[in-house]
């Protein structure tokens, strides 16, 4: 039955057995609520239908419309470009974009809840953000479209950037520059719900050289947390070895543009003793010569944006999984 026009806030607190000052909390502020009473609370939504003040969303969303988007890493160049390529995109459809940082599961699980439950959306964009079975299952009962970027979902419409088969790129390019002793640095990933994007890039890259007989020296690989002193110090490290790699492949082109820093300060030539490829194709790679591995981070903002308006026009069309090229960008450390 199709309580939506009928049930209160009330009857939510009365079916969860609580108050409806915690109903209210849940539906405001979650992260005040204990997990036990934010079940209770969100099941019994679910259960009555209940929309909170449907009414006044669906008034305010005539002239105030919003689009959202989930990151883990709002603040890195490659999120930036990716949020400049969904901002073209909605900018001339007159949406505002709504930034939530995550920066623990419950935050990401709060979140989802609430912009489910209150409708605080009217589009739901993911960058970068893995989700597991209970929280996309949440998102299936959203009435708005949600897409996801960077990950390969068969139920939710996607933008797929293949990680793995960057890595295999990266190592094909080298070999074919002539490359015979491969490097890798890389950060780790350490957040449960964020894409394991260095892993991936890794594996690819390890799993080309081994296929032409070359096992990449541990020497010379390094996967560690990203802040300044730690990556100066795993780089320091790195060009410490009795014998230093022929070419270097780097999870992200600020990784890669701080090792070429380092590298040239000690002395070592790039590329002549060591070539340096990074990943991402971000604005400052240009300007500093890097070569890099482009993932068309506006493309894959552009694509994500417009998956969304178009669902919002066609609700019930098949979903979509757009594959994003990945394409070699030749500069100076390589050449």
């Amino acid at each position: 039955m199709n309580t939506a026009k009928t049930s209160t806030i009330y009857d939510v607190a009365r079916l969860a057995g609580v108050s409806s000052a915690t109903v209210s909390r849940v539906l405001n502020e979650p992260d005040k609520v204990g997990e036990s009473n934010r079940r209770k609370v969100l099941e019994a939504i679910r259960e009555l239908n209940f929309v909170p003040k449907a009414d006044a969303v669906a008034n305010a969303r005539k002239t105030y419309r919003k689009i959202g988007v989930v990151a883990p890493f709002f603040t890195q160049p490659s999120f930036m470009e990716r949020l400049r390529g969904i901002a073209r995109v909605l900018a001339p459809e007159h949406y505002e974009l709504v930034i939530y940082s995550i920066d623990s599961t419950e935050d990401l699980n709060n979140y989802v809840n609430t912009m489910v439950t209150n409708m605080l959306v009217d589009g739901l964009i993911f960058l970068c953000v893995h989700l597991e079975d209970d929280i996309r299952a949440v998102l299936h009962e959203a009435k708005f479209p949600v897409c996801f970027v960077e990950c390969d979902f068969d139920d939710f419409d996607c933008v797929c950037i293949h990680n793995l088969r960057g890595g295999q790129k990266a190592a094909e390019y080298l070999y074919g520059l002539g490359c015979r002793r491969p490097g890798f640095i890389g950060e780790q990933s350490r957040l449960s719900y964020a894409v394991a994007a260095t892993e991936d890039r890794y594996r690819g890259f390890e799993f080309f050289f081994a296929n032409q007989g070359i096992v990449l020296d541990e020497e010379h690989v390094w996967i560690g947390e990203f802040t300044d002193q730690t990556l100066d110090d795993g780089i320091a490290q790195f060009l410490s070895a009795k014998t230093l790699p022929d070419c270097v492949f780097c999870s992200c082109d600020l990784i890669a543009a701080r090792f070429v820093h380092l590298a040239r300060e000690a002395g070592i030539k790039v590329p002549q003793d060591i070539k340096v490829l990074g990943f991402d194709n971000v604005d400052i790679s240009g300007y500093i010569g890097l070569s890099t591995i482009s993932q068309n981070l506006d493309m894959s903002g552009k694509s994500a944006a417009e998956l969304v308006l178009g669902r919002m026009k066609e609700p019930a069309r098949p979903v979509v999984n757009m594959n994003i090229p990945l394409d070699i960008i030749e500069r100076e450390t390589t050449r």
